[in-house]
């Protein structure tokens, strides 16, 4: 690694988010800057060398006491030794013979100090020739020596090559916790995690053998809490070509919240992959270039093929020869469009025979936004209904399903079963249908739980859940994990159907593709208060963003030619706020009003939602009538901020013509008049099933022949400055999304 030499900047080799302060420090100070070991010159600064008429080489090695004019050396030499005495800063006037031969009289500050067995000295001359006040100078160099190091946003400390901590700034003692008084002297592993502790010297070791010292390096630091914080730091080397290293200069990042999201995206993707395993429907997942990377259990026993048998191959061995050729442009096409959409197929089993059915194609976003998998539900296709005579649950692929599926009274007896729930329970149906409860089947710690859900069901449908778990025992006496799906049946006089799944099949499954054994039960831990408190405010954050990111996809899977809209106007009501200078709490509301203001559609027929022609006065006011749905849903959740306040009035207009309560001027929010007009734009550019878009300059025209009468004018006015001068678009947003 380069030491310091003079054709090496010092602050090159600084932190990025450092460098502009840094550079006002040691580049662009009006002090000329000088480091010296033994009176002789290691380093100087361009204003220094200006100052001097030297150049770095020249100065390099050259006794700091020949520059100064010989009356005045000993001056210099007795107010070094009152700082040993004093053991404090010291300032003094000279005067000095430039390389030209002109005499300047110079204001030097100097801090001496020992380190590695060498005294060093950090001096600062100002000139002084042409000035009456040296303090008014003095103080300038001394504020920005200030912003350069003290008032540095991120944590920044100089170390030395033995692992001492030199010096530190606020910044820094605020990120683990320490007084600086605390830090100074100590080792550098004394921030670290005890079990990093002993590897401290292969850090230095590190430090030092750093071809790229700009390029961070992760590691975690115990704050003085005891708790754990990960860090991104940027390592400089400072040094001399003669002695070689001196000290570090470390940058220390935060980057406890980026670790966690990046975590929190692989659990993410494992709950996921469990979800497709679970799904009631066979399912596939598929690159973008229609390649099976995940195929779900369901869809194996469908179909009859082992799981390698179509990793890796083209989406299109799932369905017949005929068909495969078509298959990857048609769901290319739909990804593209950025919709979802059901192509009609026969699916080819493994022994050869066709099976009609459908599959609905969706597609999962990467961090930008854009799609990253494919996601291929595939249904059978319905078969005829039975005679009247057959029973229920004989005919057709629900008896020959492998999933356990049973028909249940309103009494709680079993009126039907099919051949998969006979072999779970080992009964036969003659022994179950009329003659037994589906609760006898349930294990008795379960049964209260299961019961309650039962009359939930009977009294208040809505708020019982339809999907859940519980312990399963059949003939043998011994328990089984199951999950159950319970759904009406229309017409059957009070039945219901209850599919069951075992899911120790599922778990050996992924067991056994993980290569792993199946993990013992751990027994729950009571956990500190606090901790508790940091994992309830965890689980609160995560539970938001679930409830947002769910009621979103409600309002696309209810209405789908609104795909992506929500996220669109979102975009723009931010850049629009961060244009007017709203707090962050606002900015926050405002992001999360806009991706739900739609929710009240859900109460919305689905074909008026999609009607391709102009809506009747009856039908546009059952459209307008979103407005207050989203309102009624969204007052019962306690959010932060006025969210349902600003869904509610996100049609309202300036001059009071908008609904659905006519309100206007400042009787609307802030917040609900930046939405109007984000929601407008977005919705004139995209493509509706009654017209085409419209395009940005026809939305951009609205907004501006209507600016202060529909639309209020400085929002509107940043909204168009922001398209034309800022560079938004809606294209952009879906790509960095």
């Amino acid at each position: 690694m380069d030491v310091i030499s003079d054709r090496t900047d010092v602050l090159r080799i600084l932190p990025e988010a450092a460098a502009d302060l840094c550079t006002a420090l040691f580049r662009n100070s009006p002090a000329g800057i000088y480091i010296t070991r033994d009176g002789k010159f290691i380093y100087t600064n361009i204003e220094f060398r200006h100052i001097t008429g030297y150049s770095q080489d020249e100065l390099s090695g050259k006794d700091y006491q020949r520059l100064i004019n010989p009356r005045y050396r000993q001056m210099s030499k007795q107010n070094i030794a009152s700082l040993f005495e004093e053991d404090e800063d010291t300032n003094h006037e000279f005067k000095i013979t430039t390389r030209e031969g002109k005499k300047k009289w110079i204001s030097e500050k100097i801090t001496y100090f020992k380190y590695g067995g060498t005294w060093l000295t950090l001096g600062h001359w100002l000139d002084i020739s042409g000035h009456h006040s040296v303090e008014k100078a003095w103080r300038e160099a001394e504020r920005r020596f200030q912003l350069a190091f003290e008032d540095l946003s991120t944590g920044l400390a100089i170390i030395g090559t033995d692992g001492i901590f030199l010096k530190v700034n606020k910044s820094f003692c605020d990120l683990v916790g320490y007084e600086d008084r605390e830090i100074l002297e100590s080792r550098f592993d004394e921030v670290l995690p005890p079990g990093d502790r002993e590897t401290t010297g292969d850090i230095m070791a590190l430090f030092l053998s750093l071809d790229k010292p700009e390029l961070p390096v992760q590691r975690q630091l115990q704050t003085k809490d005891g708790s754990t914080i990960w860090t991104a730091m940027s390592i400089s080397l400072i040094g001399d070509s003669e002695a070689g290293p001196s000290y570090f200069i470390v940058h220390f990042q935060d980057i406890t919240e980026q670790k966690r999201i990046e975590d929190g995206l692989k659990e993410e993707e494992r709950l996921y992959r469990s979800v497709v395993d679970l799904s009631l429907d066979p399912v596939a997942i598929a690159d973008l270039d229609c390649r099976l990377t995940h195929v779900s259990q369901k869809l194996l026993l469908l179909l009859g093929y082992e799981k390698a048998d179509l990793l890796g191959r083209d989406a299109g061995c799932l369905v017949i020869a005929g068909e495969s050729g078509k298959l990857q442009p048609q769901v290319t096409d739909i990804v593209r469009q950025g919709i979802t959409g059901e192509i009609a197929c026969s699916l080819q089993k493994k022994d050869g025979t066709a099976l009609p059915a459908s599959m609905n194609v969706s597609w999962i976003s990467g961090e930008t936004g854009a799609p990253a998998s494919i996601v291929l539900s595939l249904r059978e296709a319905p078969v005829a209904a039975p005679p009247a005579e057959e029973r229920p649950l004989q005919a057709g692929t629900i008896e020959n399903s492998p999933t356990a599926i049973i028909l249940v009274n309103e009494d709680t007896t079993i009126a039907a079963v099919n051949a998969a729930f006979e072999l779970l329970s080992g009964y036969t149906r003659e022994e179950i249908e009329g003659r037994k409860s589906w609760i006898e089947f349930v294990a008795i710690e379960d049964q209260p739980r299961l019961k309650r859900y039962y009359l939930l069901r009977r009294i208040d449908p809505g708020s019982a859940p339809d999907t859940y778990e519980f312990k399963f025992i059949g003939r043998d006496g011994n328990a089984r994990d199951v999950v159950v799906y319970v759904s009406p049946l229309p017409g059957s006089g009070g039945q219901q159907s209850a599919t069951l799944i075992d899911l120790a099949g599922y778990r050996k499954a992924a067991v056994e593709e993980n290569g792993q054994q199946e993990p013992e039960k751990v027994e729950p831990v009571d956990l500190p208060g606090e901790e508790k408190a940091g994992q309830s405010l965890e689980h609160l954050q995560r539970t938001l963003h679930n409830v947002i990111t769910a009621m979103s996809k409600i309002i696309e899977m209810r209405d789908p030619y609104t795909f992506g809209h929500q996220a669109r106007v979102a975009a723009l009501a931010c850049a629009i706020a961060v244009e007017m200078g709203l707090s962050a709490d606002q900015l926050q509301g405002i992001e999360i009003a806009a991706k739900i203001h739609d929710i009240g559609k859900v109460y919305v027929p689905m074909e008026i939602l999609s009607k391709p022609g102009q809506l009747s006065s009856v039908e546009r006011q059952i459209i307008q009538a979103h407005a207050q749905g989203s309102y009624d849903i969204l007052k019962s959740v306690e959010f932060p901020w006025p969210v349902a306040e600003i869904a509610l009035q996100h049609h309202e207009r300036i001059d009071g013509s908008g609904y659905p309560a006519g309100h206007k001027g400042n009787e609307i929010r802030i917040e609900a008049k930046i939405l109007m007009i984000a929601d407008v734009v977005e919705a004139m550019v995209s493509h509706r099933p009654y017209r085409p878009s419209l395009g940005i300059e026809a939305a951009l025209n609205e907004i501006k022949a209507n600016s202060g009468t529909l639309y209020d004018a400085e929002i509107a006015g940043i909204c168009i400055r922001l398209f034309g001068e800022k560079g938004f678009s809606f294209e952009e947003q879906d790509r960095s999304a």
